[in-house]
């Protein structure tokens, strides 16, 4: 049976139409050993059934006193009064003093009977028996009162309060062993989709790794809910039939990302559409990334169908179903956290629905601005590198730099990053930042891979504070220098970096003898390209040319004649693994990513790795100033010389340009 999206809902409409059909609320109560009832919501108003503290208790250690007996104490002349008891914290002893008398006494120790007072120990000076005063005492100085902290009687936790650890505590505090909370819904979470595999197991070619799963999981642990994974249900409507009904009969939420579109093997909507109860509340929602989300009532049961795509699997259950989970749990709704920004780049909407753009966030100038981060809401670099995602409405066609917004955050815990490192990839740079990182724990580094000619352009635009770079000029044979001068760029500088080895990855043993760049023309020769902007793609086009004048042919015919030329890779992790699968039999990478992989290097040469720097994010103060001069470290030379494939020499961190 074909379909298609019948009517598109607002996420708006969505929330509503899940709100009227099932008025969440607390699921009942329960009550759990005090040990286990942190995370939890209180379901009671909790009554002290005792005074907090049971007795009076000094605050001090010193001397109890009647204060009257220290009115004349001075500096000069203390007052002489009789030890007649000492007493410790945790003493049962039933004390009482009298007019010219003290206790010596410790700190939460309990007030003898007619003490009213307490002076410190660093007021006093105790010999043969007897106490020497050098201050007055005031009445009820350094004592704290039964009941002075909480009365018997008196409400200490309010019904519908997340107990932390501030709360259990105060339940501590007043003897509770067993706490009344809100029973957590259980939510059974099902994937979909032939492709899926659980991480642990060998990826196998073709697959991917289960995503949404553990996304969801965390997301419904912070929302109150006791999530359980099902596992994967294949592109089967019995195998889906199967999980579904297990999930409906035994918790009281089911949550599944995939198979949620309109494609022949999309069995979400046809499985719930033969189910008894409500059925399907919508299916299709005004909102890209998300289109694809729905929500179904299977005998009173709420079912979640996420999209697949790990950015839009998280951002509809976020603005979607979030808040119904926690109502169910009995946390209540919330605004999620939001901090205001200014756009630091424009960025488009799509017409006739909402979108929703992921964003990173940076500090700059004293200032938070967002920026998007690129890469299709099935990126996984897209779901790590994004701090929080901006809403443009369907009127909207573009935000301009400087507009303010609010960026809906991933988390409360996240913060602006302090240093932004758009660049070219490479392993030695990434065991710079991590043992930078290590000794500044404070820095909140972000690093993003997207080539050289990203890492150039992000710090035109502003965003990027540093980056590495190693674009080859054809005409003088020079790395770098020559690009950034042509561009016209500004306000950048440029270090020389380190050498990396740049070479031929092939199968082990070479097994089609590949030797140089006349041996991708070969027929029975299947190359794998780097995309292009990217320093190794120049590295390799460069190349080619010779190739082609030496034939006395065009650079387009060489091409022409070299199977999967046009077939980009983005790393050069990408093309290892398409040789060690057998997609390809050869490509060009550097050393350090062959290193413990199953193929064969080819060095062809080493190439200059070099740093460009912001300088509009130069401070003294800033992280940027300090990773800088974490690279003309010793430490960081030490880091790099532990490297495969990567070499110094004495130009290493010197300056080549300044724009």
């Amino acid at each position: 049976m074909s379909k298609i999206f019948r009517r598109l809902v607002d996420v708006v409409e969505a929330v509503k139409l899940l709100d009227e059909a099932l008025h969440p609320s607390p699921l009942g109560v329960e009550k759990v050993s005090l040990d286990k009832a942190g995370g939890r919501v209180l379901a009671e108003d909790i009554v002290s059934k005792i005074d907090v503290p049971s007795f009076d208790r000094s605050l001090r250690d010193g001397y109890a006193v009647r204060y009257e007996d220290t009115s004349h104490a001075r500096e000069d002349d203390p007052v002489k009064l009789r030890i007649v008891a000492e007493v410790e914290a945790g003493s049962d002893k039933v004390l009482y003093i009298r007019r010219g008398e003290a206790a010596k006494i410790a700190t939460g120790a309990p007030i003898p009977g007619g003490a009213n007072a307490v002076v410190m120990v660093e007021y006093t000076r105790e010999e043969e028996g007897y106490v020497y005063v050098y201050k007055q005492a005031k009445p009820g100085e350094w004592i704290q009162y039964a009941g002075s902290d909480v009365m018997y009687g008196e409400p200490v936790l309010r019904k519908g309060t997340l107990l932390g650890g501030r709360e259990i505590g105060v339940l501590a505090a007043i003897g509770v062993t067993e706490v009344p909370v809100y029973r957590r819904p259980r939510v059974a979470i099902i994937s979909t989709g032939d492709e899926i595999m659980s991480p642990g197991s060998p990826l196998k070619y073709g697959m991917i790794y289960d995503v949404n799963a553990y996304t969801l999981y965390t997301r419904l642990l912070e929302d109150g809910a006791e999530p359980e994974y099902l596992g994967i249900a294949r592109d089967s409507p019995e195998e889906l039939e199967s999980l579904l009904s297990r999930g409906i009969r035994n918790y009281d939420v089911v949550v599944t990302s995939g198979s949620t579109s309109v494609g022949l093997r999309d069995n979400l909507y046809k499985v719930l559409s033969k189910m008894s109860g409500r059925g399907i509340l919508f299916h299709g929602v005004k909102a890209s990334p998300g289109k694809p989300t729905m929500a179904a009532v299977v005998e009173d049961k709420l079912v979640m169908g996420l999209p697949g795509f790990p950015v839009s699997c998280l951002m509809m259950y976020d603005r979607i179903f979030s808040n119904i989970i926690r109502r169910m749990s009995g946390l209540g709704m919330v605004e999620k956290p939001r901090i205001k920004a200014k756009a630091g780049f424009i960025l488009r909407g799509r017409e006739g629905v909402k979108y929703y753009h992921p964003v990173f966030l940076k500090k700059v100038g004293g200032e938070t601005y967002f920026y998007p981060i690129h890469g299709g809401s099935g990126a996984i670099t897209a779901l790590a590198n994004a701090d929080g995602y901006i809403e443009i409405p369907e009127n909207v066609t573009y935000i301009d730099v400087g507009e303010v917004k609010d960026v809906s955050l991933f988390s409360r815990r996240i913060k602006p990053s302090d240093l932004i490192i758009v660049t070219s990839h490479s392993i030695a740079l990434d065991n710079l930042v991590r043992d930078f990182k290590s000794r500044l724990s404070h820095a909140h580094v972000k690093v993003i891979y997207g080539g050289s000619t990203a890492a150039v352009y992000a710090v035109r635009d502003g965003y990027n504070d540093f980056g590495g770079m190693h674009i080859l000029d054809e005409a003088t044979g020079e790395y770098n220098i020559p690009f950034l001068k042509s561009i016209g760029i500004r306000d950048i500088v440029l270090y020389r970096g380190f050498l990396r080895e740049i070479g031929f990855v092939v199968a082990k043993g070479n097994p089609k003898g590949i030797k140089g760049f006349n041996d991708l023309l070969k027929r029975d020769v299947r190359f794998v390209n780097r995309t292009g902007g990217s320093g190794t793609r120049v590295f390799i086009d460069i190349n080619l040319r010779k190739v082609a004048d030496d034939q006395g042919v065009s650079f387009d015919e060489i091409i022409s004649m070299i199977e999967g030329y046009n077939i980009e890779a983005k790393t050069h992790s990408s093309i290892v693994a398409s040789i060690e699968s057998g997609k390809a039999d050869v490509g060009v990478v550097t050393r350090p990513a062959t290193i413990d992989r199953n193929v064969d290097f080819i060095p062809l040469g080493w190439e200059n790795y070099d740093f460009i720097v912001n300088r509009k994010s130069l401070s003294s103060d800033g992280v940027l100033m300090a990773f800088l001069k974490y690279l003309e470290s010793d430490e960081a030379r030490e880091v790099l010389k532990g490297v495969a494939g990567i070499k110094l020499d004495d130009t290493y961190m010197s300056l080549l340009l300044e724009l």
